[in-house]
């Protein structure tokens, strides 16, 4: 018999209905706005951490500060969803960003998101996970073509 992860005995067999509110947050970020820091309390926890390829920070005020840049540095973003699955008390979500960067043009990305959540069903944990090398940095003029050049010997021709 395989060991079994005691937090997926959960009893909670479907996701809470604060990751439907969670994904809209990202989803449109123009059209939604950054939300207030109470609206926030609601749906996620205090020291909720956010982790992506740039980031990596704890706290309901640097969470509406990542939220602002995002939505001054990428005016326009769309957050589209792809696939969700559900194993409690965690959330994974395949998604989709489309955004314009003034350096990049049209920049789109395909990643996945580990979201986790507190017993009381707020968000806890939200974990990015994407190619920043191939998606970002490998878009970038100068440094895209040093690690084209970088990743050669492991290519296989």
């Amino acid at each position: 018999m395989s060991p079994v992860n005691e937090a997926a005995k959960s009893p909670r067999p479907h996701a809470p209905p604060t990751l439907t509110a969670w994904i809209d947050l990202f989803a449109d970020l123009d059209r939604v706005g950054i939300p207030s820091a109470e609206r926030l309390a609601e749906i996620a926890t205090e020291d909720i951490r956010f982790c992506d390829p740039f980031n990596d920070l704890r706290g309901i005020e640097p969470l509406r500060r990542l939220l602002a840049h995002t939505r001054e540095q990428l005016p326009g973003a769309r957050f589209e969803i792809l696939d969700r699955a559900w194993s409690a008390p965690t959330a994974y979500l395949r998604w989709r960003m489309s955004a314009r960067v003034k350096v990049l043009g049209d920049w789109r990305v395909e990643g996945m998101s580990e979201v986790r959540f507190a017993p009381d069903g707020r968000v806890a944990e939200h974990l990015d996970h994407w190619d920043a090398a191939g998606q970002f940095y490998g878009r970038l003029p100068l440094v895209g073509t040093l690690l084209r050049w970088l990743a050669r010997p492991a290519r296989v021709t």
